[in-house]
């Protein structure tokens, strides 16, 4: 029986050949999808262990040392960058042989020394030394490991110094042990719910399109093994058979989707669904997963062919006449009702529960919500087809009616990806909308493209003396590129604890006017500003003082404006660092990188909801694209047919068109309101406001559906050569 089987599958003719061909790249396809979404969430625990030595302090929560066995190691971290890419920059000096030594690096780099990453060493290569180089002086000797670079393209650098050097200087703190890995730390409430939502979008599509994939031609299959059942093979032998050739092209479509998965890793990898690209590394495939993938798809792919072939068991004179299957019944509608009263019920239980199996449960009632979703699609395709029907006055539209009203599962089935897509992208952007609105204004920076600046309000600050501003600023003048330098000098003593205090900076008048910050009435006079908003571009409070002297007095801070140009910006700030790198605590920024900091945790939002939209598109676009197929296939006898008894080709492309459009933008639209009504019900747990969501939501609804209908018209392509005389002679 297994050989037969196999020699059915295999040498059944050119037919049932590219049938298994087609199922078993459709199912290659879901597997390495699912690959890539079992190895996601393991690669975001990654970067966040690799990174977790950045929080280093002199009171770690998880170090990774024992401090009662370790020197004192004189520590400073700030926060650098190159053409707006952040740059770690590490000053150290350890107090005694057995300070503690970060991860990436064997040891400590001494006095003059210098442990770069791979990125900023081909950077510092590649770069003119006055851009970069020049502000880490000393030599290279060591690089940095894997280990502490959250990502390949990281900018880190440790530079070593003397102990009497670094004492005493803005920003140096004692540590005893570098911060280690974080552990699992539970989700916020809000959060919880996220990580819920986002693991059934990225599963239950994924299987939605392995199942469309096996049961590709499903029709043609039955038929062939009702035929069987007359002439009289058993039962169990027909179940054998559908089993086996089920299991057989899942089997195929396994091997080459794991195939698939070691060749897109890489590719993958480059992706910066959190910000930052990934090591290749990081998306490990973990044997539990492979196993379960690798077992699993074939069993459920047998298992959907043995409840296909209930109609061929109970009836196969039925199946082979082309009988009417039942309609669809109202209780279809029953899981998702289910499924919403047990989300609306369960979500404030779960959102106030700690631990993972609140999670699992959270995305168990998602998976019933979609289920529901997708059990209740056929009755809702039937009253599609009942409309097309009334309001059809052509035969495409008429017959597109009765094709949905016949074979409801069988329609839905082509739409249910994409309908289950717009589900979970509506759901997605209105909690992404309603937590971007939630998020504190980044502020009014106006500053021109391109300011380099220097932190003046910082108690900490040292300011610089006399005679090196005045070397400082003759040496940005002469950079290329700079419109101005607005010099901030300072006649206090001390800066005022408190950071909300004012602090009053000169300058001279000429200097706010070739920046474009203030209209002064005398360009050679000096005034007196608020330093507090200059960070920002608000320049505040302009005072003239004719009886200072800016020039002879310290600077507390500087702006200097350029032309945009990397060479420009970049050159300033290596300037700046050379000049201050000893008596500042935070080190020059662009203005870039001012508003990339205030919206940081908008970007990352974004980027994360922007690559589920992707991937929910991009496997509703095969889902839909191997069902077209595979309707094609099954339905080549009754168009031929059709095309016989006179109708055109074209009007045959219009009943393909209409009976994917139609059920797609009806039952498109309910999941939009679907899921506007969830995301609803979880913002109001959450205490949270409802905000419609974005353009970019809607662009990308319309393009989802201009992308499905554009599939659906390209399957219409072959159909003329499909539906020709020669092909139904031979039906």
């Amino acid at each position: 029986m297994i050989l037969l089987a196999i020699r059915l599958a295999i040498a059944g003719g050119r037919e049932q050949l590219v049938r298994l061909v087609v199922t078993a790249v459709g199912v290659g396809l879901g597997v390495v999808l699912l690959l890539l979404a079992a190895v996601t969430f393991p690669a975001f625990k990654a970067h966040e262990a690799r990174a977790g030595w950045t929080d280093t302090s002199a009171h770690n929560a998880q170090p990774a040392q024992d401090e009662s066995r370790t020197d004192p190691l004189l520590w400073r971290m700030r926060d650098d960058g190159f053409a707006g890419r952040d740059l770690l920059h590490v000053d150290v000096a350890p107090l005694g042989p057995h300070s503690p030594v970060p991860p990436g690096i064997s040891r400590l780099p001494g006095p003059g020394e210098l442990a770069v990453s791979p990125a900023l060493r081909r950077l510092m290569t590649d770069v003119p030394a006055a851009q970069l180089a020049n502000r880490f002086p000393g030599r290279i000797v060591a690089t940095v490991g894997r280990a502490a670079l959250q990502a390949p393209d990281s900018l880190v650098i440790f530079v070593g110094y003397d102990p009497d050097h670094l004492t005493g200087q803005p920003g140096v703190i004692q540590v005893r042990s570098i911060e280690g890995a974080p552990r699992n730390a539970a989700p916020t409430r809000f959060g919880r719910v996220i990580i819920g939502i986002g693991g059934a979008a990225l599963l239950l599509p994924i299987l939605v399109l392995i199942g469309s994939a096996t049961r590709l031609a499903a029709a043609r299959r039955e038929q062939r093994l009702a035929a069987m059942r007359l002439v009289g093979a058993l039962p169990r032998q027909i179940r054998a058979i559908a089993a086996i050739e089920a299991t057989l092209s899942a089997l195929c479509g396994t091997a080459l989707g794991f195939a698939g998965f070691a060749v897109a890793r890489p590719y993958a990898a480059r992706t910066d669904m959190d910000g930052s690209p990934f090591f290749p590394a990081d998306l490990h495939l973990a044997w539990s997963s492979a196993v379960l993938v690798g077992l699993g798809v074939p069993a459920l792919s047998a298992l959907a062919a043995l409840v296909s072939l209930r109609a061929v068991q109970m009836s196969p004179l039925g199946v082979t006449r082309q009988a009417t299957r039942k309609p669809a019944a109202w209780w279809r509608i029953l899981p998702l009702t289910a499924g919403v009263i047990g989300f609306v019920v369960t979500l404030p239980i779960l959102t106030t529960t700690e631990g993972d199996g609140a999670l699992w449960l959270l995305a168990a009632v998602m998976a019933l919500l979609i289920i529901g979703i997708v059990i209740v699609g056929p009755w809702l395709t039937t009253g599609v087809g009942k409309v097309l029907i009334w309001v059809g006055r052509r035969a495409p539209t008429t017959l597109a009616g009765h094709r949905l009203t016949a074979d409801p599962s069988g329609s839905f089935r082509s739409i249910s990806g994409l309908v289950l897509a717009v589900f979970l992208v509506t759901l997605i952007s209105a909690l992404s909308a309603a937590t971007l609105a939630r998020l504190p204004d980044p502020g009014r920076i106006v500053l021109p493209a391109g300011t380099v600046g220097t932190e003046f309000g910082d108690q900490h600050a040292v300011p610089l003396s006399a005679e090196r501003t005045s070397a400082l600023i003759a040496q940005l003048h002469a950079i290329a590129g700079v419109t101005a330098v607005v010099d901030l000098r300072t006649s206090a003593s001390s800066l005022p604890a408190n950071r909300n205090d004012p602090v009053r900076v000169l300058t001279r008048c000429a200097n706010l006017r070739a920046a474009a910050l203030a209209d002064c009435p005398d360009p050679a006079g000096t005034v007196s500003v608020d330093a507090r908003g200059l960070a920002s571009g608000d320049v505040r409070d302009v005072r003239t003082d004719a009886t200072a002297r800016a020039d002879s007095l310290p600077m507390l801070g500087l702006l200097v404006t350029t032309d945009a140009s990397v060479s420009a910006i970049e050159s300033v700030r290596t300037a700046i660092e050379s000049a201050t790198t000893d008596d500042a605590p935070t080190l020059p920024w662009t203005t870039t990188e001012l508003k990339g900091l205030n919206n940081r945790q908008v970007d990352r939002i974004t980027s994360i909801a922007n690559s589920i939209l992707l991937v929910t598109l991009v496997i509703a676009g095969f889902s839909l694209a191997v069902s077209v197929t595979g309707g094609l296939v099954e339905r080549k006898r009754p168009f031929a047919l059709l095309r016989l008894a006179g109708m055109r080709s074209r009007e045959l492309s219009r009943v393909l068109i209409v009976e994917t459009a139609a059920p797609l933008i009806g039952i498109a639209g309910t999941s939009v309101m679907l899921g506007l009504a969830v995301a609803a019900d979880v913002l109001r747990v959450n205490h949270m406001p409802w905000v419609p969501p974005g353009a970019s939501y809607w662009w990308t609804l319309a393009a989802g559906l201009t992308t499905a209908l554009a599939v659906a018209l390209a399957a219409t392509i072959p159909l003329r050569r499909i539906t020709s005389l020669e092909t139904a002679r031979f039906e």
